[in-house]
Formats: C-alpha cells, sequence, structure tokens
C-alpha cells in the first residue's frame, strides 16, 4: 500500500510539471530584465497623468464641457463610478508591483541604478496619489495575503515619500556593482539612461513634497530652495513620456487620434490670463500673449493672420464658462457653416475645428502644443522648478530670487511652446522680439518692489495648462482657491470664477473638491470601513481637505 501511494504521488509530481512546462510561454519570461519592464512603468505615468486630468482640468478651470451642466465643472465627485481612478489604478495595479520587481532583481543583481530609478518612481508615484486621495494604503501597500489594508493618513505618506526619495538618491549616486549607462538606457525611455538627470528628477520630487505644505507653522522654504536648485538644471532634464505615434497605445493619450478630448474646450480663465484681459484689463493687440498661438486655438470666424497674430474681434479666442445650467458656449447650437456656429469655440486639437477630424489618424501631423499625436508628454519640467523656486523664495522674503525665477520661468515656457510645436502644422514659431516684448509689457512684473504671489501663481497655471494637472489643483487648493493675495487684496487666482455653484450635500453649503474618491472595484468591497473611517461613503467624500492645504 505504501509503495502504491509513492508511486501515485510520483505519478502526480510529474504530470504537475509537465502540466507548468507546457503552459510556461517562452516568448514571455517569468524572471524579466528590469529592461524589459521599466518602459511600461514610465509610459504609465503619462496615461494616467492624462486620464485623470480629463477631469482635474474642469476643477481647475483649464478647459470646460460645452454641452451643458457637468458635474466635473461644479466640483461634483467620482463617488460611485471609476472616473478619476486612473492614478489609483497606476499606483497600485500598473506600477505597484513591477517596481518592487525590478528593486528586488536590481538589488540581487547588483543593478543599483535600476533600483534607484526604481525607488524614484515609487517616491513619485506615492506622492501624486496621496495629493489626488488624501489618505491612502501605504505602509500595508503590496503585501501579500491581504484583502484588506489600512490606510495612512497624508502626513504619513508624505514621510515616507520622502524617506524613499532619498533611498532612490543612495542608490542613484553609486557607481560599483553593474552600474552601467549603456544596460540602464536598455530600458530608459525617458534619460535614456541618464543617471545625473535621474537625481535631478528625484530631488525635483522633493522640492514640490515639501513646497506643498506652505500651509503647514514648519514649512521649509529654504528645503525648497536647496531641492530646487539640485533638481532640473535647464530644459534638457525635462521628463517627457515619448511616443512614436504609429498606434492606439504609443500614441500620445491628448492626441486627435485617440479623441480623449472631444467634448473640453479652453476656458474663460486661460484665455483671459493670455489675451491681457486679466493681467492689464483688456486684450488689445499689444497685450496678448505670443504663447496663445501656440497653446490655444481660435474659432472658425477667425481665417487669416496678420503679422502673425490673429487680428478679429478678441483674436478669435472664444471660450466656455464652467457649465452650470444649458450650454457654455452660446453658439454651440449652430452649425458650423451660420455666422454663429463660425463663432464657436474649437476643440483643443487645433485652429478653426469645431469637430475633431484626426480620430484614428495615427500618421498625420495634427493638433498643436500638448494636443498632438506625437508629442511627447511631460511629466516635470526646469519652468515648473523655476516657479516653485520663486514662490518659495517670495514667502522668504527674497524678491530678488524670487522675481528672477519669476521671469526665467515665463522665459523657459516661451521656449517649452516652441519646442512642442516644432512640428506642429500651422502655428508661427515664437521669435524673440516677440518674446521680449511680452517680457517687457503689461502682463509681466519689471521690477522685484511690484511683484506679487499673484503674477508667480497666475504665469505657473499658464505654464501647467494641458499636462501638470496634479501640481495645478494643489496649487488651487494650497491657496483654497480663493484666498486673498496680501499685496493686491484680491484673490491670488484673480478671475478664477466664483459664480458657479460648487457642489453641496447634507446642507453644508457649496464646497469645491478637495481629493478624489478611491477606485469603487477594490476599495468598495475590500476597504469598505477602511473608507468609513476616513471620511465614509457620503456623496461629500470629495469635498473633505486633505492635512496638507490644513494649517
Amino acid at each position: 500500500m505504501y509503495i502504491l501511494s509513492l508511486l501515485l504521488l510520483l505519478s502526480v509530481i510529474t504530470g504537475c510539471k509537465k502540466y507548468f512546462d507546457v503552459n510556461s510561454d517562452p516568448s514571455t519570461s517569468q524572471n524579466p530584465d528590469p529592461a524589459a519592464v521599466l518602459p511600461s512603468q514610465i509610459a504609465y505615468m503619462a496615461r494616467n497623468i492624462q486620464f485623470d486630468g480629463r477631469f482635474i482640468g474642469n476643477y481647475t478651470q483649464m478647459w470646460h464641457n460645452p454641452a451643458g451642466a457637468d458635474a466635473w465643472d461644479t466640483h461634483g465627485g467620482n463617488f460611485g463610478n471609476n472616473s478619476g481612478n486612473s492614478t489609483w489604478r497606476m499606483v497600485y495595479f500598473e506600477m505597484g508591483d513591477n517596481l518592487n520587481y525590478i528593486i528586488k532583481r536590481g538589488m540581487n543583481d547588483e543593478l543599483w541604478d535600476y533600483v534607484g530609478v526604481a525607488q524614484a518612481l515609487k517616491a513619485w508615484s506615492f506622492l501624486t496619489a496621496a495629493d489626488n486621495f488624501g489618505d491612502i494604503i501605504f505602509n500595508q501597500a503590496f503585501e501579500p495575503n491581504r484583502t484588506v489594508f489600512k490606510y495612512d493618513d497624508q502626513e504619513t505618506v508624505y514621510r515616507g515619500v520622502d524617506s524613499i526619495a532619498r533611498l532612490a538618491l543612495s542608490f542613484l549616486l553609486r557607481t560599483d556593482g553593474k552600474v552601467n549607462t549603456g544596460n540602464l538606457a536598455r530600458g530608459d525611455i525617458a534619460y535614456g539612461g541618464n543617471r545625473e538627470k535621474w537625481i535631478r528628477f528625484t530631488y525635483g520630487v522633493l522640492a514640490r513634497l515639501y513646497h506643498h505644505q506652505t500651509n503647514k507653522s514648519d514649512y521649509k522654504p529654504d528645503s525648497v530652495l536647496k531641492f530646487v536648485g539640485l533638481a532640473l538644471q535647464s530644459a534638457a532634464d525635462n521628463f517627457i513620456c515619448p511616443h512614436s505615434a504609429t498606434k492606439n497605445d504609443d500614441t500620445n493619450v491628448w492626441g486627435p487620434a485617440r479623441d480623449n478630448l472631444p467634448a473640453r474646450r479652453q476656458s474663460r480663465f486661460i484665455v483671459q490670463l493670455m489675451d491681457g484681459t486679466t493681467f492689464t484689463g483688456n486684450s488689445n493687440p499689444e497685450n496678448r500673449d505670443p504663447r496663445m498661438r501656440g497653446m490655444l486655438s481660435v474659432s472658425p470666424d477667425t481665417a487669416t493672420l496678420v503679422n502673425n497674430s490673429y487680428s478679429s474681434l478678441n483674436g478669435g479666442y472664444r471660450y466656455l464658462i464652467p457649465a452650470t445650467s444649458g450650454v457654455t458656449d452660446p453658439n454651440n447650437a449652430s452649425a458650423p457653416t451660420t455666422a454663429g456656429g463660425r463663432r464657436r469655440v474649437s476643440t483643443l486639437y487645433g485652429d478653426s475645428s469645431v469637430i475633431n477630424t484626426g480620430v484614428g489618424n495615427w500618421i498625420s501631423s495634427l493638433g498643436k502644443y500638448l494636443f498632438q499625436n506625437r508629442v511627447g508628454f511631460p511629466i516635470m519640467t526646469y519652468h515648473e522648478m523655476q516657479f516653485i523656486k520663486a514662490e518659495a523664495a517670495f514667502l522668504k522674503n527674497e524678491k530678488s530670487t524670487a522675481f528672477n525665477a519669476y521671469r526665467l520661468g515665463i522665459t523657459e515656457h516661451f521656449a517649452f511652446v516652441n519646442q512642442l510645436n516644432a512640428s506642429a502644422p500651422g502655428v508661427v514659431p515664437i521669435n524673440p522680439s516677440q518674446r521680449n516684448a511680452y517680457l517687457a509689457g503689461g502682463n509681466v512684473k519689471q521690477s522685484e518692489l511690484t511683484l506679487t504671489l499673484t503674477d508667480i501663481m497666475l504665469q505657473k497655471f499658464i505654464s501647467d495648462f494641458g499636462w501638470n494637472f496634479i501640481e495645478c489643483w494643489m496649487d488651487l487648493r494650497r491657496y483654497h482657491y480663493f484666498d486673498v493675495d496680501p499685496i493686491t487684496g484680491n484673490p491670488v487666482y484673480i478671475d478664477f470664477s466664483r459664480g458657479i455653484p460648487f457642489f453641496s450635500s447634507n446642507n453644508l453649503g457649496p464646497k469645491p473638491a478637495q481629493r478624489f474618491f478611491p477606485i469603487t472595484v477594490s476599495e468598495n468591497d475590500w476597504n469598505i470601513d477602511e473608507l468609513r473611517r476616513i471620511g465614509g461613503l457620503n456623496i461629500d467624500y470629495h469635498t473633505y481637505e486633505n492635512w496638507v492645504t490644513k494649517p
């Protein structure tokens, strides 16, 4: 009996081995090279920021929906649906264990550069999640055999991100083991294996982390300035996720081929920041920002260029206001060929286009600025770092440093606009004389003595348009949307629409959005008690203010 049992056991073991051999995929390694895993991790960054940016763009009034009342325009939330959850999925399902794998494999193989890069991305991803969702799963994240996970408060996550970023730096600074630029370049689609740029990116994460805490009594502007000084040194250090645009999956999410912004149109807020209205009080041609033609779209009623600027009415740069009821584009009901219809606000993809004609067209060069198929999507830029420096220095009362960084941020963003539009059809580059005229004009302060927080934050908003959604939303929340500039006596974000009926419930009054609700698919099933603890399953969950913006 014993012998028979042993033979049966051996038979089962042998059979199992053959079964697993048959079902293993020789083309998909179960122990892949980190170089094969890293490219997708970088690609996830852009894709998920953009998907959530569709909605954050409404919250921040980068754009609006012309079709009627829109929950995102009025700061409704994502309770009960999975809109606005792409970042959550990115951190916990797409990047999480893949980054852990790169770290583990890198530690075993002495690939310290891969370990450092994965830790840097881990720090960035947790900071991004905390800024989007507030309290998140951190200490217990990725623990095996768990079905319930504890949420950590945002303060704990911020401390953890600080530690992870510093750990990343310790590995990125190593030159021993199997650290090799060429080997890292095999998987590094952002920086081509350049560890120095990864080090600067990691310091940029720390600059964001420390600067987000401006409302705290122990805010450390000196640390912010230190980290910015160690972060991106020029536009050559910009973190850009590339796109080849040969098919859907390697095409810019904002490109016309993928058509992910069919219902969004530029807002009054961004148009009036750029046409001179907000800064100078009118939109006369001499007050218009030359970057407009490379970033925004003109309506069909403007057909010609005069001296490299559009001359009709407001230059044809029309806009939407938040959709509180009915339609926000008064010409939306008119056919494009009628007089009214030709005043409709164009798509973000290009001038004089009320309908996207490039859907599914991967090859043609269509669109402008960030709204092109092949253009890379930025995750962090040098000009952003300059605006962080300007604000931190201003808050420290180092006005000269603030003024110089503010001006450099604007100048660098001009170059950024030209760079992205290098292959955009019909977009006339901004020449140095046009840039210099703008810098010498009424939109830009000419002295540190007249510089205000409003100047810094509104120019940063312009430079954030279309890409830096979470940072822009963080800025608005740090200033509680309507905090007053102590110098001007007006809101820092002057002309940000106060007239929209912000979301309200339970008779608690109008409240703007502060955070997203976590992904419904997993959290309502597994972590419902934790959700109740940090805000409940209430329809106003998303209006609870986060730790980082409180005193």
